[in-house]
């Protein structure tokens, strides 16, 4: 059983100096669609016919580089594992939401991604669902035989005629995953459970894997003598669909990594994140002010308009109530 980090992974770091990319808010999103990344209608198709799409390489050159030192500002490779006894023993650490590092900690809501989602969700309005950061080392036993994820992501049984109620996932390996290093196993749908025709996620650096919480997979063992594998996981769910999601980071809004994940991010991108849209009646001079207070650089593209017509700051001493 995989050993669950508490807070972080690593001794307690909060890593808020991050990468070139990951700076004070600018007009534009974080992520830059480059040609290959385009998702084409028969990469969608594929998705839905066999419930799973891999994309090889999807991440490249610089943008990898900072994403993989991020990750290891994260997680632990495995001959640094080998200094803690109970890494040693569980041969497998789950690292929860939200992570020490905001480069890891923003996801990777990449303009395509989210479009892919939204179409598998037959809605604009998605939102993201935080998963996990996942480290497994040599010697970790699996004993999986086979799952589909919707269990711990809904409080609603699988349906088979509504593909939008199976969210959608991404499992991403920054690092190259080889055979033997516990790759995921994923089932064609018409291959139903049967795990002898699984397809595992062997990949390059860089890769994702696309899925669905209806989608039958499995973990593998690592059998390999060294190295470890790190996966990256979250989701993209219904923003109207309130009874779905794995963890909640609602109560985290005063994490200093969330907080300059928030502040960087675009009025878009807040929303997915479960933040009001711009011109919403919370939107006040007094809340604006507030949401700066907590959120350096809340409203430096001038995205939110105050939806009051007056306001006057508190004169200090005067009671409130």
């Amino acid at each position: 059983m995989c050993r669950i980090a508490h807070g972080n992974a690593r001794p307690p770091q909060i890593i808020t100096t991050v990468g070139s990319s990951f700076q004070k808010p600018t007009g534009a999103t974080m992520y830059t669609t480059h040609p290959h990344q385009v998702i084409s209608d028969a990469q969608f198709a594929q998705l839905i016919e066999q419930g799973f799409l891999i994309l090889p390489r999807y991440i490249r050159g610089e943008e990898l580089s900072e994403l993989q030192a991020a990750q290891r500002r994260v997680l632990r490779t495995w001959e640094q594992a080998q200094q803690d006894p109970k890494l040693v023993e569980a041969r497998c650490e789950l690292t929860p939401y939200p992570w020490s590092d905001a480069r890891m900690s923003r996801l990777y809501l990449h303009p395509e991604l989210v479009k892919l989602g939204q179409r598998f969700l037959k809605t604009e309005d998605v939102v993201a669902r935080v998963g996990y950061m996942l480290a497994r080392y040599p010697g970790f036993t699996s004993g999986d035989t086979g799952h589909i994820d919707n269990g711990n992501n809904s409080l609603l049984p699988r349906t088979t005629s509504a593909r939008e109620y199976g969210q959608i996932g991404f499992w991403i390996h920054l690092d190259e995953v080889q055979p033997g290093q516990a790759p995921l196993l994923l089932v064609r749908t018409k291959d139903g459970q049967d795990l002898s025709k699984a397809v595992p996620f062997v990949c390059p650096e860089g890769s994702i894997a696309i899925f669905s919480n209806y989608t039958f997979h499995a973990s593998s063992p690592f059998t390999a003598a060294d190295g470890q594998r790190f996966a990256w996981g979250f989701g993209l769910g219904r923003a109207d669909h309130h009874f779905e999601g794995l963890l909640s980071f609602t109560s985290h809004g005063q994490h200093p990594v969330i907080k300059q994940v928030v502040s960087a991010m675009t009025a878009r991108e807040r929303t997915m994140m479960h933040f009001p849209p711009p011109n919403h009646p919370y939107y006040t001079r007094q809340t604006l002010v507030a949401l700066e207070e907590q959120y350096p650089g809340w409203n430096a593209r001038g995205e939110y308009p105050a939806m009051d017509e007056s306001f006057e700051p508190a004169k200090s001493g005067t009671a409130q109530g």
